[in-house]
C-alpha cells in the first residue's frame, strides 16, 4: 500500500532487532494470549544471516554503536547481538498499556532481577511461583499526576516480560505456564504464524481501529482481519500482506483504493524509494480477501534503511 505501511514495518522492525536482537526463533503461538487484539513478532536469530541482518549487525560494529553495546553488556551482563534471540509483542486492547512486550534470550537472571531491586521506588508482588517487579518510569511523562510504573517479570530463565499493567504481566505468566488460554486455540488467528522458517516478522491484528489521519485508513479500516509475513529468500525482501474484509464487494473497494495508492507512490519521482517500492508491490482480490505482496532486492531495503539513517541524522 503507501509507502509508510512497508518502509514503517520492514525498518522499524529491523532496527529493533539491532538494538535488542536460540530460544525463540519463529512465532511462539502458545506464549500469546488467545485472542489478542494484535500481535508482531520479530525473528532476530533469522535476521541475522540475511543481507539486511548482516548490515544491522556491521554497523553495530561501528564506534559509536560499539560503544553502546559495550555499556549495555556490562549493564545486563549479555552480548545483544547473540544473546537476544526474538522479540514478540502483542496487546489485549489497542490501548498501549494494555501491551506485553517478551525478550527471548539468554539472561543473567539474577543480574536483571538485581537491577529491578535498585531501581526507583521498586516494589516485588508475587504471582503463583513468579515475581513481578516494577519501578518508577522517569522518562515517560506524568499521567494524571502520577508518574508511569514499568512492571517486568522473568520467565523460566529465558523470557523477560515487560507491560505498563501489573494485571497484564500476570495473565501474560499465566498464559506461559500453561494455566490460560493461548494463540494454539484460537480460531480468529488459526493460521496467523504460518509463514514457515523463512518468516523474520509476522504479525496481524483484529477490529483494526486507525486514526482518520493515518493514510492507510481508507484501505486497512474496512478490514476485520489482517496478517503479514516478511522474510528474505535469496537476496529478495519479500512480503505478504492479508486483508479480510466482510464482503466481496467491499473487498474489491479495497483493492481499487490500493491501487491507487499505488498509483501514487509511482508518480513521486523525487521520492526515488516511494517509486521502488511501487514497482515492487503488487495486489490482487481473491472474494472477500485482498492480497499485498512485496519483493524488492534487500540491497534495495538496505539502501532505503541507510537514506532513513542519513535522513534522521541531517535533522539531528
Amino acid at each position: 500500500m503507501k509507502s509508510n505501511l512497508w518502509k514503517g514495518v520492514l525498518m522499524g522492525s529491523c532496527t529493533l532487532c539491532a538494538i535488542s536482537s536460540s530460544m525463540a526463533g519463529p512465532l511462539q503461538r502458545s506464549d500469546v494470549i488467545k485472542d489478542p487484539v494484535w500481535v508482531l513478532h520479530l525473528d532476530c536469530d533469522a535476521l541475522r544471516p540475511t543481507t539486511v541482518g548482516k548490515f544491522v549487525l556491521s554497523e553495530m560494529e561501528k564506534p559509536d554503536a560499539d560503544k553502546k553495546i559495550a555499556e549495555f553488556q556490562t549493564a545486563f551482563g549479555i552480548d545483544p547481538r547473540t544473546a537476544l534471540h526474538g522479540v514478540t509483542l502483542y496487546g489485549t486492547s489497542a490501548a498501549q498499556e494494555d501491551g506485553v512486550l517478551l525478550f527471548y534470550a539468554d539472561l543473567d537472571a539474577e543480574r536483571l532481577t538485581s537491577m529491578a531491586e535498585n531501581a526507583k521506588e521498586h516494589k516485588s508482588t508475587p504471582h503463583g511461583k513468579h515475581m513481578i517487579h516494577s519501578w518508577l518510569d522517569e522518562k515517560k511523562p506524568e499521567k494524571d499526576g502520577l508518574q508511569p510504573r514499568t512492571y517486568a517479570a522473568i520467565h523460566g530463565g529465558k523470557i523477560v516480560l515487560f507491560g505498563q499493567k501489573e494485571n497484564r504481566i500476570a495473565e501474560a505468566l499465566d498464559v506461559l505456564d500453561k494455566t490460560k488460554p493461548n494463540l494454539a486455540s484460537s480460531t480468529q488467528f488459526d493460521s496467523f504464524g504460518d509463514g514457515g522458517e523463512k518468516a523474520i516478522i509476522v504479525g496481524a491484528a483484529r477490529k483494526l481501529d486507525l486514526p482518520a489521519s493515518d493514510p492507510n485508513a481508507a484501505v486497512l479500516k474496512q478490514s476485520k482481519m489482517a496478517s503479514l509475513s516478511i522474510g528474505e529468500l535469496q537476496g529478495q525482501v519479500q512480503g505478504t500482506l492479508k486483508l479480510e474484509a466482510d464482503s466481496e464487494e467491499v473487498a474489491k473497494q479495497m483493492e481499487s483504493i490500493g491501487r491507487g495508492l499505488m498509483g501514487l507512490m509511482a508518480l513521486q519521482k523525487d521520492k526515488p524509494d516511494n517509486t521502488k517500492l511501487a514497482k515492487a508491490l503488487s495486489i490482487q482480490q481473491e472474494g472477500a480477501r485482498i492480497i499485498v505482496k512485496l519483493s524488492l532486492p534487500a540491497e534495495d531495503m538496505v539502501g532505503m534503511i541507510k537514506a532513513g539513517a542519513a535522513k534522521k541524522a541531517a535533522k539531528e
